[in-house]
């Protein structure tokens, strides 16, 4: 700009209504961006909230269904325990009788003709040798059936009380060996089952919540071999210094980097919609450092997942 054009009044103000064109602009642009800025994260924010309160009307079923769940195990434990005990005290009778059966035969020699033939009838009708042969089979089956099933309850009632935050002595073996008998059915006929169950020290810990973990992570493994002709899941237990190591692993489908890095956090998935809160994992890693404790993913995508938990003796 030359010095007549500074000193015309038409030009000057034409320049200062252009700078200052430039500068609402400048700033119409600044907030334009904030707030676009703003309104993505307010989209974020919905959308997590809107899987929060799913996470949360899932919860109230899972927790109307376990205070269901106790309740159903609690009306079953009574008449099974007085089935199993009538079932011992039958398997008692069955040994007297089994005696007195043996004295008639022993006897049977010294009646009249006619009560041996009647006698011998008798016991080929109602087939009555097949009988003693196959009642203590058939008493003993029936006990360890009703064994599993009380295991089941007791289990279940286990898993469905509500959680307590009171921390007890327990072994995480057994809690392993618990956890396996109430997902007995889904697993025996399905799965391969490899168990390196090395004998560990009584830790204080929530038995509930670590229970809870084994759970998320057996059932994981078991839909991620869903499909193979040879699915396997192996579970080993080790202590290593003053840790504990649990292993859970399987030979299915893996995950591939972009996943295993998001596979902790809260609401992720991979499962339609429908099918998972993406909450499972996110909780036991929760559960196992709320125990100072670490759980750590490595994985391959079509060979299978490694879960890696570790817990402090002390």
């Amino acid at each position: 700009m030359t010095i007549e054009d500074k000193n015309n009044p038409y030009i000057a103000a034409y320049e200062r209504e252009k700078r200052a064109r430039l500068k609402a602009e400048e700033i119409l642009e600044s907030k334009s961006r904030e707030l676009f800025l703003k309104n993505e994260r307010l989209q974020e924010s919905y959308e997590l909230l809107q899987k929060q309160q799913t996470a949360m009307l899932q919860n109230e079923k899972l927790a109307t269904l376990g205070t269901l769940a106790a309740g159903m195990a609690h009306e079953i434990n009574n008449p099974l325990a007085f089935v199993k005990s009538n079932i011992e005290s039958l398997t008692q009778y069955h040994a007297s009788y089994a005696r007195f059966a043996t004295f008639v035969n022993s006897i049977s020699s010294h009646l009249p003709d006619e009560f041996q033939s009647q006698l011998k009838a008798l016991q080929q009708e109602e087939d009555i040798e097949f009988i003693q042969e196959d009642l203590p089979e058939l008493m003993s089956d029936t006990v360890e059936g009703l064994t599993r099933v009380r295991d089941i309850v007791m289990n279940l009632r286990s898993f469905a009380r509500t959680q307590s935050t009171d921390r007890c002595t327990a072994n995480l073996v057994e809690g392993i060996q618990s956890t396996l008998k109430l997902l007995h059915s889904e697993l025996n006929n399905d799965v391969n089952l490899k168990l390196d169950l090395q004998p560990v020290q009584d830790i204080s810990c929530n038995p509930n919540e670590l229970n809870q973990v084994f759970l998320n992570l057996i059932i994981n493994a078991k839909q991620a071999t869903e499909g193979l002709e040879r699915p396997t899941i192996a579970i080993s237990s080790s202590t290593v210094q003053s840790e504990i190591i649990i292993k859970i692993s399987d030979n299915g489908q893996g995950m591939s980097k972009k996943v295993l890095k998001e596979v902790f956090v809260p609401f992720f998935t991979t499962k339609p919609v429908g099918e998972g809160t993406g909450m499972g994992l996110s909780i036991a890693y929760g559960i196992i450092k709320d125990h100072n404790g670490e759980i750590n993913v490595s994985s391959v995508e079509g060979k299978g997942t490694v879960f890696t938990i570790k817990l402090p003796i002390n």
